[in-house]
């Protein structure tokens, strides 16, 4: 009599962790969509942490189209999106392929594709969304803060561009002053010596107020991910870090409220309080081993930091400003 052998339906694990390969990278594939034919997916990974991701569902009278914009960190060897008003995505990553795994962070079993592959070249949509940002507009030139990510972009004068400069013009009270506006916009990749850059084309005016912030909080994913990276220091009093030399850098806890990070040769920490505007570090305190080479950054670091008062983003680095709001240092993120 031939042995049974007995099939339980198992949900796996994803497979052991696995880094991301270069980016900025761009990935498509098409998933099974429950009242449509399938959703063709296209999701651009950026190297400054954010995506991009632009889901066209087929077999409808009409396509429609959802773009969507956030951040992305790897945590746990899963790719995790994170963007406002949307749910979050989990993905395990394999070689060239994003396989999406459920709310729980488990491979789905099914016969059907879940599975994202990489293109052979980054070729970045261009999303179109309802934005929210800090609008400026000096010397001919428009840039605006987008109160979803907190990344500055320039706004190009295309599109619905004269409308809002008139706008801003006849809102402001003093020149160079920022101003909260709404509206309808491309995010267009602009590529240039330095790779791709993000404009904003104004589509469709919406509204200006004299409101020089964000409504309500910086939304979760923008806090979230301040305590997710390890921020390596960039330049510090205006002067970059040289590359032969081993960048400070620190890190927040978001469940203590504790930083934490390396000055030098010596290892720092303490508390921190955090707001969608303000950042202030307490109770800073460092080792004191004998460092092999004098260190010039380690005290000036530390003095920085002691300083800081508030904080914003520019393009994808970490600024901190004192209570003036001049810049002491930026720092740029690395995975853990």
């Amino acid at each position: 009599m031939r042995g049974l052998l007995l099939l339980l339906p198992l949900t796996p694990l994803p497979a052991p962790a696995q880094s991301l390969p270069d980016y900025p990278a761009t990935y498509r594939g098409e998933l099974p969509c429950a009242d449509c034919a399938g959703v063709s997916w296209q999701l651009d990974l950026w190297d400054e942490r954010y995506y991009t991701l632009r889901q066209v569902y087929r077999g409808k009278p009409q396509p429609l189209q959802h773009d969507q914009m956030g951040v992305w960190r790897m945590e746990d060897g899963r790719l995790h999106l994170s963007a406002a008003n949307e749910a979050p995505l989990l993905f395990a990553v394999r070689n060239k392929r994003l396989t999406k795994l459920d709310s729980d962070g488990r491979l789905i079993v099914s016969r059907l594709n879940y599975s994202l592959r990489r293109a052979r070249q980054f070729a970045p949509i261009e999303p179109r969304l309802q934005l929210s940002g800090l609008y400026q507009y000096m010397a001919d030139a428009g840039t605006i803060e987008l109160c979803e990510l907190g990344m500055r972009l320039p706004v190009v004068a295309e599109g619905d561009n004269v409308a809002l400069e008139r706008a801003y013009l006849a809102t402001r009270q003093r020149p160079g002053e920022r101003l909260l506006v709404r509206m309808e916009a491309t995010l267009a990749p602009r590529h240039d010596e330095a790779g791709y850059r993000l404009s904003v084309i104004p589509q469709r005016f919406g509204s200006i107020s004299q409101r020089q912030r964000c409504d309500g909080a910086v939304p979760d994913t923008t806090l979230q991910r301040l305590q997710q990276e390890r921020w390596h220091l960039r330049t510090l009093a205006g002067k970059p870090i040289a590359a032969n030399v081993a960048r400070p850098y620190f890190e927040l806890d978001a469940a203590t409220q504790r930083v934490s990070g390396v000055a030098g040769c010596n290892r720092f920490g303490g508390s921190y309080r955090l707001s969608p505007a303000k950042l202030r570090f307490r109770q800073l305190a460092s080792t004191r081993q004998a460092c092999p080479q004098p260190q010039e950054i380690e005290p000036a670091f530390l003095a920085a930091l002691k300083s800081v008062r508030r904080w914003q983003w520019q393009g994808g680095d970490l600024l901190l400003l004192d209570e003036h709001g001049q810049q002491l240092a930026s720092l740029m993120p690395l995975l853990r």
